[in-house]
């Protein structure tokens, strides 16, 4: 095993291709809503305002994307908002280069991972909280915005959406193998029913996954439920489990795939990442699938013909908390040192708060994080009740999220070098588990 941290490289981030979209010069409406935001407020008279605004997603995300700038140019004629969409491929090193250097957008769409790493490095957001005449924060849960995109007290990110991990189930697969799915699932009980299927039905396997899923969905989690602590605590800068607890989760995934509960990762590498496109799954050889609540439509689509659901996520019989929770995908932030703050606030009050605007984005970053675009997309039928499920399932868990030092890009490397040692037959539990320690220990020791 190699002693060095697998340390994430900062990449020199390119020209950004910005896709500008031009102003309409229609006249702006002339009846107006009492609130600002509904109305998308009276057309702006002056000079010319640019904003540049970064983000990355799929065509849905953004078309609908789009379609709210432009919805907003034509209530402001003098605003012109200049689209730099990317791929979520190298888009946080950009983001660090862009804020290291000064040439970051006006508004950017932030990883959730990096988003802390980032607030720890300097003062480079706006808090929203210093404007509320201009964003309105009233339809956020506050409990919700407070784990996510608060710091120190400051709102300097907004979450685009409620999701969650996911355990989806093939109904067919399940009826086939005999699994219950109304029986919360357990990790003892995944374990022994998934050992039992892939024994009676060789071809079957219990869950569908890769080495980078594992290290969210059980991993961590495991170690949470069992210490009722993030993998790395912050505040303390300290490993937040013992050695042999570590050695006991990493055994547990061992177990696994030695049992057929997984498919060998030696066969599912080459679907890393895009797990809905791995054969087995579109053949419905795989009961369960892991995935985050917005990738439940590409495994559902993946399997059209077949009816799926959602299940609770695996907890513990004796289990300290939850261990998992209610997260969102993305955020937005503002660059404190755009030139035009306040206009950059006043359009993404219009982006959240907006009903066009929310009709138009609907679940494009998730489920909406608003109670009103909520209640408003599931009346007009435009939200996936299965995901909608998935959610609700999460926001009644009590598990805290970890993001921070555990999420960095350096821990993560060394969470899936852990894990990849074990599903490849590499290393012993407590090799791995120990080639870990040593390399979490030397990250903390750098970290300010």
């Amino acid at each position: 095993m190699r002693k060095r941290l697998k340390m994430a490289s900062v990449l020199m981030a390119g020209m950004v291709t910005a896709v500008s979209l031009c102003g309409c010069t229609n006249e702006p409406v002339s009846s107006q809503n009492s609130a600002d935001s509904q109305s998308g407020g009276s057309a702006d008279s002056g000079d010319q305002i640019t904003l540049r605004f970064m983000w990355w997603g799929g065509d849905d995300r953004n078309e609908a994307t789009l379609a709210v700038i432009n919805q907003y140019q034509e209530l402001h004629p003098n605003i012109r908002i200049e689209a730099e969409m990317n791929s979520d491929q190298g888009y946080v090193d950009k983001v660090s280069t862009m804020l290291a250097n000064g040439t970051a957008p006006d508004i950017i769409q932030q990883n959730v991972d990096s988003l802390p790493d980032f607030v720890s490095r300097g003062d480079f957001f706006v808090n929203f909280y210093d404007y509320p005449e201009l964003f309105d924060t009233s339809g956020f849960d506050k409990n919700f915005i407070d784990q996510f995109g608060t710091f120190d007290g400051k709102l300097l990110a907004l979450p685009t959406g409620m999701s969650c991990l996911a355990t989806v189930a093939n109904t067919e697969a399940a009826e086939s193998c005999g699994v219950d799915l109304t029986k919360q699932i357990t990790w003892d009980s995944m374990l022994e029913d998934g050992t039992k299927l892939h024994a009676e039905h060789p071809d079957y396997y219990y869950m569908n996954v890769d080495t980078k899923i594992l290290c969210e969905y059980v991993l961590r989690p495991y170690l949470r439920q069992l210490t009722g602590e993030s993998f790395i605590v912050d505040s303390e800068k300290r490993m937040g489990f013992t050695r042999d607890q570590l050695v006991e989760v990493l055994q547990y995934i061992k177990d696994c795939y030695d049992n057929g509960v997984f498919e060998p990762a030696e066969d599912s590498a080459t679907f890393k990442g895009q797990i809905h496109t791995n054969p087995k799954w579109m053949d419905g050889k795989f009961v369960f699938a892991y995935g985050p609540s917005s990738s439940i439509n590409l495994l559902m689509d993946a399997i059209p013909e077949t009816a799926c659901t959602v299940v609770q996520m695996p907890l513990a019989e004796d289990r300290v908390n939850d261990g998992f929770f209610a997260d969102t995908p993305q955020y937005m932030t503002v660059n404190k040192n755009s030139e035009h703050v306040e206009e950059a606030i006043k359009f993404l009050d219009y982006f959240y708060n907006n009903s066009d605007a929310q009709l138009t984005l609907k679940d494009v970053r998730s489920i909406p994080p608003t109670t009103t675009a909520r209640d408003l997309c599931e009346e007009e039928g435009l939200l996936n009740s299965t995901v909608v499920e998935a959610v609700n399932l999460a926001a009644n868990l009590n598990g805290k999220s970890d993001k921070g030092y555990t999420t960095s890009a350096e821990v993560y490397a060394i969470q899936e070098d852990m894990v990849e040692s074990i599903a490849y037959g590499q290393s012993t539990p407590e090799e791995a588990a120990d080639n870990a320690i040593e390399l979490i220990t030397d990250y903390l020791s750098t970290v300010d």
